[in-house]
């Protein structure tokens, strides 16, 4: 159930970020070496979070199917 929490921790998140960078027009800019470079500084902060969201909520278990 912790993996299930996690992931829609992480989804919305995520969901937050990339809502933000369309807001701010990166879809538009993407080929402008500063915004390119602040998109993939964000894609990358946004993965980092999303791993530590897994790992506090979800803990170091691996998931379990069964």
């Amino acid at each position: 159930m912790n993996t299930f929490k996690a992931l829609i921790l992480m989804v919305l998140w995520t969901t937050i970020l990339g809502s933000g960078l369309y807001f701010v027009g990166a879809h538009k800019n993407y080929q402008d070496i500063l915004w390119a470079s602040g998109i993939g500084l964000t894609l990358l902060i946004t993965h980092i979070v999303n791993m530590v969201i897994y790992f506090k909520v979800a803990g170091d278990k691996p998931y379990k199917w069964f």
